[in-house]
Parts: C-alpha cells; sequence; structure tokens
C-alpha cells in the first residue's frame, strides 16, 4: 500500500477511534444521569445496534465508513440525551403545577416519571417530600375555608399557619391570609359602624363620632362611616342648638336673664341666623329695659306723683303685660306695679297749714299763694314744698303723700 494512501487510513482509523470514544462517553452519561433504560430503551438498542455496524466496519478496515456510523450514532445519542432532559424538566415543571394545583395524584405520578430519570437529583427529593404532604396541606386548607364560611376567622388563620409551618412554598397562601385579614377588617368595620349608627340612634353622638372616625382612620373615605360621620356631626349641633334653645326659655321664665343672653349667645356662635336665638336676644333686651323700669317703680313708688312718670309707669306696664310667657318674677313685678298704678289713680287730701305770710309753692302742681289753710287733692307720691318770705330764709319740705296724713305746716320763721 503506497504510504501516502496508508497515512490516510491510519488518520481515518485515529477519527473513528475518537468518534467511538465520545460516543461511549454519552452512552455513559445517558445510563449514570438519565437512567435512560427506564424510559428510552429502545430508542438506545436501536442506536447501539448502529454502532454495532460501525465497529464490523471498523474491524473490517473500512475506518471512513466506520467513522460515519460512529458519529451518526454519537448524535443519536445526544438526541436521546437532550430528549431524556426535556421529558426530565417537564416532569418537574408538570409536578410543581400539580402540587400548587393541589391535584395529589397527578403530583405523584409526574414526580414518579422524574425520579425514573434522575432519581437523585435533589429536586425530585423535594417534590416527593411536598407531594407527600400534600393530602394534609389540602385537608388544612379545607379547614381553613370552611372557618371562613363560618365567619371563624381565627381559626381560619390557624389551619393556615399549620399549612405554612408543613410547606411554606404552597402556592396561594399569602392570599389567603390577605383574603382573611380583609375578612377580619370588614367584619371590624362593620360592627364599628353598627356602632357608631346605634349611638346615633340613641343619641350618644360623640361616641358615634369616635366610632365614625376609628373606621375612617384605617379607610378615609370610607362612604358609610363619611356619611355617619357627618350625620352624628349634624344631629350634636342641632342637639346643642335645641340644648342651648331650652337653657334660654328656662332663664328666661326664671328672670335669669345674663343666662339666657349667654345660651342665646352660645346659640348663634354655632348659627348666626338662628330665628329663635336672634329673636331671643332681642327680646331679652326689651324685658331687661322693662324690668328695670318697674323695678324702678317699684322701688320707689313716690315718683309716681309727677304727671310724666306716671304716664311713663303706666307705658312701661302695658308694655310689660303684653309679654308672652315672660317668667315669674316678671309678672311679679307687672303685678306690683299694676297695684301701684291703680293705688296712685285714687287722689288723696293733703292739707297744708301756714301763717298767711308765706308764698307756698308745690313743685309739679304749682304756686299755692298765702294762706292759713289749704286742703288739695293729690295723686300719692313725692312732693317738694317750698315755702318763702321776704326777710326770711326760704323753708323746703319734700314729703310723701299718702291717705290719713297729717297736716303738713310750711311757713318761713327764720329771719336773714
Amino acid at each position: 500500500m503506497p504510504p501516502f494512501e496508508a497515512a490516510e487510513l491510519a488518520q481515518a482509523r485515529q477519527q473513528a477511534e475518537a468518534q467511538l470514544a465520545e460516543f461511549v462517553a454519552v452512552q455513559i452519561r445517558l445510563d449514570n444521569e438519565l437512567n435512560v433504560a427506564a424510559w428510552g430503551e429502545a430508542e438506545l438498542a436501536a442506536i447501539k445496534d448502529r454502532a454495532n455496524a460501525a465497529d464490523e466496519l471498523f474491524v473490517a478496515g473500512r475506518f471512513h465508513e466506520a467513522l460515519d456510523e460512529y458519529a451518526g450514532a454519537t448524535d443519536e445519542l445526544k438526541a436521546l440525551v437532550d430528549r431524556g432532559n426535556e421529558l426530565f424538566a417537564a416532569a418537574l415543571a408538570e409536578g410543581e403545577a400539580a402540587i400548587a394545583a393541589l391535584d395529589h395524584p397527578a403530583a405523584v405520578a409526574r414526580f414518579e416519571q422524574a425520579a425514573t430519570i434522575r432519581a437523585d437529583d435533589p429536586r425530585v427529593a423535594a417534590g416527593s417530600v411536598r407531594t407527600a404532604r400534600l393530602p394534609e396541606v389540602i385537608g388544612l386548607l379545607r379547614e381553613s375555608d370552611r372557618a371562613v364560611l363560618r365567619g371563624e376567622y381565627p381559626l381560619a388563620e390557624e389551619f393556615l399557619g399549620q399549612v405554612k409551618a408543613i410547606d411554606p412554598g404552597t402556592t396561594g397562601l399569602d392570599a389567603r391570609f390577605a383574603a382573611i385579614a380583609a375578612n377580619i377588617a370588614d367584619e371590624r368595620r362593620r360592627k364599628t359602624l353598627s356602632e357608631g349608627f346605634g349611638a346615633l340612634e340613641r343619641g350618644e353622638h360623640g361616641a358615634a363620632i369616635d366610632a365614625f372616625e376609628r373606621v375612617l382612620a384605617g379607610t378615609p373615605q370610607d362612604p358609610d362611616a363619611l356619611a355617619g360621620r357627618q350625620q352624628a356631626r349634624q344631629a350634636r349641633t342641632l342637639a346643642e342648638i335645641d340644648r342651648l334653645r331650652g337653657v334660654a326659655e328656662k332663664a328666661e321664665r326664671q328672670a335669669k336673664w345674663e343666662s339666657a343672653l349667654a345660651a342665646y349667645d352660645a346659640a348663634l356662635a354655632i348659627d348666626p341666623t338662628l330665628k329663635f336665638a336672634i329673636a331671643g336676644k332681642q327680646r331679652i333686651a326689651g324685658r331687661v329695659a322693662l324690668m328695670q323700669a318697674m323695678t324702678r317703680f317699684n322701688e320707689d313708688p313716690a315718683v309716681l306723683s309727677g304727671d310724666d312718670e306716671f304716664a311713663r309707669a303706666r307705658e312701661v306696664l302695658a308694655r310689660a303685660v303684653a309679654e308672652v310667657d315672660p317668667g315669674e318674677p316678671f309678672t311679679a313685678a307687672i303685678a306690683k306695679l299694676g297695684a301701684i298704678i291703680t293705688q296712685s289713680t285714687a287722689p288723696v287730701p293733703l292739707v297744708l297749714v301756714s301763717d298767711n305770710a308765706t308764698e307756698v309753692i308745690i313743685h309739679k302742681v304749682g304756686t299755692l299763694g298765702m294762706f292759713t289753710r289749704n286742703e288739695l287733692l293729690l295723686r300719692p307720691g313725692r312732693y317738694t314744698i317750698v315755702g318763702s318770705r321776704d326777710g326770711c330764709r326760704d323753708v323746703r319740705k319734700e314729703i310723701i303723700l299718702a291717705a290719713d296724713m297729717e297736716p303738713v305746716d310750711i311757713r318761713c320763721v327764720e329771719n336773714i
């Protein structure tokens, strides 16, 4: 055989041997890592047949043909490896999906399938452990769901806590916790709203507002709490206005004018347009003026001797009588003033005695001149009598005229 041909043949032999070595390495990998006998035995047998045919070509010295067959068998073997990896990955993914879906039979089947391919893979072991715990997890989740339906939220959380301890990776666990927390919050909200509206119905406005604001602290835009708080505030305002009105009216009846005025002012501070408070404040001002006038006349009836004061007293009495429900002290003052005016209407005699040399004048009555005795009919009350005489000091007497009064002596006797 020519040297070049021999060298070419030797090179082909080396390439075939190298390809054979690669084939063997891939086959060992299949056997050791992927347990190909459990899932690809038929395909592996066909590939081995092709490798055996390559061996025969190699023994026959047909190295180029053997190289091609070894290469083809190696490619098929690598494809089988890829398929094994794909089957393993698919089994793992389907197993995880079955656990997430709480499908115990499917999870068992998928991880068993994965184990036939890569029995020692830690992912298979982990998935198998989770699969073994899945029935207990499913049972606890069902108990939690039943507790939720019964409204027993703490118990539902307790069941979920057991699930978390068994398999923290259980799909949807956080969402379940969140849903229970939301249910608890909603139950608390509804209970607090009920508390607020109950307090509102009982007229406990402060307690109602407090309840609604506790809801709003968690959900600031809660429409029911916002509406309830508004109602409670309005009701509290109206109740306070009603209270102040009652205080003012009671104080008016008792003639406690300062207390009544303070109550009306407090009501107007809440709402300056309150008609009853505006009218009440005006009424008090009028009654205070009338009460002061009546008190003056009642404490000093003698001033009614003058026509102007008498007319003023009658005017005051008429205005006071026109007041509606003015209160006992006011009514008593009216009665007293009425009696005084009635008494002052009937004239009583005033007897004056003098020396017939003294000029006598009675203020609010007129000049009487000189006399020794003078008898007049005048309204009861206070009178000032002045006597004057040339060369003598004037005399001045102030009397309060009443019925059965003794004669009054008025004369000038002290020389200047």
